[in-house]
């Protein structure tokens, strides 16, 4: 019957025991050369060590993934790679190996030489004598941050979606509610006939609110799909945004803003896709009248700044916290879920007018001092000529 052989970590026969290189056979030193190499080449870190803890083999992968070289922490206690309050694990792994128990895909933390932590997938066996004595534990580890870092992305996504659909069935309930109940009053008789326009009114202006909500919906799969195109020539800067402030105004009145529109007496042109400029102009004076309070102000500037064009959406309103301004360009992300009830919206609005002036080859930034002292958004598009 053949003789159990040793493998380490290498190549070099020279470090195994004298008697048993002697004793070995060509096949056995064979089996042994190939599985060293295999252990070399392995992408896992692969390490053995000895029941009280004590590192005795460390392949490659082990140097790459915990920043140790074989010769820095052979000899020395597994435990420099295990956090300070993980300590408690290697204890219960070292019971379970003397017990002859392995453990599998275990999933914990383990250290690094310069201090950073990393995702382990932990797998640990028994090493036998020839006579069956546990005298030792191989261990695989394998790096699964990348795969936690999806798992969590994937659960954002989740968490996103859910509150998306919550979210949109909430504001299209509100206006569908309205257009349907306004709709079976009048059809019964029960708004006296000079309340008729009145009523009409409202049916329009939820029908209204009800075509954005679903058109911006729809702009959205439009971007995930691809399928947004634009459709450019020349057009004029100053008369878009002098359209966009005539459809906002009746709500910045009705809330008592000051509109106040500069430098859109001469013509600014440029070549662009009209209706998806008009429609950034409208989000953003939308969002500026939605978050200012009664008596407020909104200025809206046209003009060049440097051979670009630039239009720049200041309100006296909520304003933003500094900590905040890098996600509100993210869809559906808004900073305050309360103001978001009260206010409405899908949080969309930002996110299609970054992505409609990013296809422009324009950028667009907010700026803020923080809560209740305003915002301000800059919009900046090349002057082709």
């Amino acid at each position: 019957m053949p003789r159990k052989i040793s493998v380490g970590l290498t190549n070099d026969l020279s470090r195994f025991p004298e008697r048993r290189a002697a004793d070995a056979t060509a096949a056995e030193i064979s089996d042994a050369l190939r599985l060293a190499a295999i252990v070399n080449s392995s992408e896992d870190a692969i390490v053995s060590k000895n029941l009280d803890g004590i590192v005795q083999t460390w392949n490659k992968a082990a140097e790459r993934m915990f920043g140790y070289t074989a010769a820095e922490i052979v000899g020395k206690s597994i435990r420099m790679i295990i956090p300070a309050d993980r300590m408690a694990e290697e204890d219960e792994v070292l019971a379970r190996i003397r017990a002859g128990t392995a453990i599998e895909h275990f999933e914990t933390v383990r250290q690094r030489k310069d201090g950073t932590l990393v995702d382990v997938s932990l797998s640990v066996s028994p090493i036998r004598a020839e006579d069956g004595r546990v005298v030792g534990a191989s261990k695989i580890a394998r790096d699964i941050t990348a795969q936690r870092r999806l798992a969590r992305a994937l659960e954002d996504a989740n968490r996103v979606k859910d509150e998306f659909l919550a979210t949109l069935s909430h504001e299209l309930r509100t206006p569908l509610n309205a257009v349907l109940g306004y709709t079976r009053m009048l059809r019964t008789g029960k708004i006296s006939e000079d309340r008729h326009e009145r009523a009409f009114d409202i049916i329009e202006r939820n029908a209204k609110v009800l075509s954005q909500l679903v058109g911006d919906v729809l702009d959205v799969s439009s971007i995930v799909t691809g399928k947004v195109t634009l459709k450019i020539g020349e057009c004029d800067l100053a008369s878009l945004a002098s359209a966009a402030v005539d459809m906002i105004r009746p709500s910045a009145d009705a809330k008592g803003i000051t509109l106040r529109l500069h430098g859109a007496q001469m013509p600014l042109r440029l070549h662009c896709d009209p209706a998806r400029l008009q429609q950034v102009l409208w989000n953003l004076l939308t969002n500026a009248v939605k978050f200012t309070p009664r008596g407020g102000a909104i200025d809206i500037h046209v003009g060049i700044d440097d051979s670009f064009a630039k239009v720049t959406v200041s309100d006296t309103g909520a304003g933003i916290k500094p900590e905040m301004l890098p996600y509100i360009f993210q869809r559906f992300w808004q900073a305050d879920t309360t103001v978001k009830r009260q206010l409405g919206g899908l949080g969309l609005g930002l996110a299609l007018a970054r992505h409609f002036v990013e296809l422009h080859g324009g950028v667009i930034t907010a700026e803020s001092k923080g809560e209740g002292l305003g915002a301000t958004f800059t919009i900046t598009l090349p002057i082709v000529g």
